[in-house]
């Protein structure tokens, strides 16, 4: 990182800029600073930062780069169907760590947002809805291609930087690459609901100018790229805020892990408050926010009913795990001793045993946040598996 002060700033601009210019620099660097962000004036600037050639950061933001920014490869879901996943490529990769270390991480999420950041995880999420008599759970479809360029583009504006530099920040961080059967989540928005100075900034690939407004279709969120998960917490701050409001006006508790949401209550409900008005206003705040529920994944359960919150029971004082997922462990390892990876992992549908043994070794890591001396006996049986790469070398 560069290391000056804003004296020697203000100094060396005088012989290019007139005063007026020099105080809004400082007004910019100073902002920035108090934030303890990086201080970035251009798309240039931060390529020195990090050590990457201008001419792919530019390429990037003109979108002529999809192909070559991104792989994709898709893993299935114990839930049915694929989750398709970025993988990012060359210099592109250094400047997002930049962006998600050196910025986002910086940026508090909401406090009801438990996935993505160091103060929160599974076990504290979870633990907020122990001992609940009711639980509204919903899923948002398709999480991160709900958040397009514009919505980041705003985080960064609000963050504080000039706006030719989020708009490029954004670009820098989004992606028209989707598979084709999920192409129709790329939008291309109306001209009344859409950021008039953002759209200032689009830009068609062919076109060596700015300053005309153009319908382009928005990039979104490459699930899998280093600065896409804290960008959605913060593109969900609002949708946070809404279903927060919310539950505290109604006695509930809410949480966010990722798109998995939760509101919960430890009373019964009274005649003016039904399970049906409070699921039709959880839906309403939903789609105001522009994100939309997964209707196969939303569940109501009363009292008497098995309450678990991102696979944890929190129908005691402190959430657990469930003895099914602990056999479950223990089933897949025996199962591995006694017929080698391979095999179990094609009888378990998966599409290569790498895949299977980070499944595995996923399942064993969610236990360490719960239960220490299980996690560690797992482990000890874990590491006498032989890895993939050692199987096929």
């Amino acid at each position: 990182m560069e290391t000056w002060s804003v004296h020697q700033l203000s100094n060396e601009a005088q012989s290019f800029l007139d005063q007026q210019s020099i105080v809004d620099l400082r007004a910019y660097v100073q902002t920035l600073k108090r934030s303890g962000l990086p201080v970035i004036f251009t798309l240039r600037h931060l390529s020195k930062i990090v050590g990457v050639d201008y001419s792919l950061l530019r390429t990037t933001v003109e979108r002529r780069r999809e192909s070559s920014n991104y792989r994709m490869f898709a893993i299935k879901k114990r839930s049915g169907g694929r989750r398709h996943i970025h993988t990012v490529t060359g210099n592109l990769l250094r400047a997002q760590q930049f962006i998600n270390e050196e910025i986002l991480q910086k940026i508090n999420p909401h406090p009801a947002s438990f996935a993505f950041h160091s103060e929160g995880g599974i076990r504290a999420c979870a633990s907020m809805h122990c001992g609940a008599k009711w639980m509204f759970q919903y899923d948002l479809a398709n999480f991160f291609y709900s958040v397009n360029e514009a919505d980041v583009y705003r985080i960064f504006l609000n963050l504080g930087y000039r706006p030719l530099l989020a708009f490029e920040l954004a670009r820098v961080c989004t992606t028209l690459r989707l598979p084709k059967h999920l192409m129709h989540l790329i939008k291309i928005p109306k001209s009344s609901a859409f950021d008039h100075t953002y759209r200032l900034y689009q830009r068609d690939s062919h076109d060596s100018g700015f300053g005309f407004p153009c319908q382009l279709p928005l990039g979104v969120l490459p699930q899998g790229a280093s600065a896409s998960p804290m960008l959605s917490n913060l593109a969900a701050r609002s949708l946070d805020q809404e279903l927060t409001n919310y539950a505290d006006q109604h006695g509930l508790v809410y949480t966010r892990y990722a798109d998995d949401l939760t509101l919960s209550s430890s009373e019964s409900f009274d005649k003016r408050l039904s399970i049906g008005s409070i699921h039709r206003s959880v839906i309403r705040i939903i789609r105001k926010n522009r994100f939309l529920e997964n209707r196969k994944k939303t569940r109501v359960a009363g009292p008497g009913s098995k309450k678990i919150v991102l696979g944890l029971l929190v129908d005691s004082d402190k959430p657990r795990l469930s003895k099914e997922m602990y056999k479950r462990i223990d089933r897949h390892i025996y199962a591995i001793k006694k017929y080698g990876l391979i095999e179990v992992s094609r009888y378990e549908n998966f599409d290569s045993p790498i895949g299977f043994y980070n499944h595995l070794a996923g399942l064993i890591s969610f236990v360490k946040d719960v239960d220490a001396v299980r996690w560690d006996k797992f482990r000890n049986r874990f590491r006498e598996i032989d890895s993939p790469v050692e199987i096929d070398g």
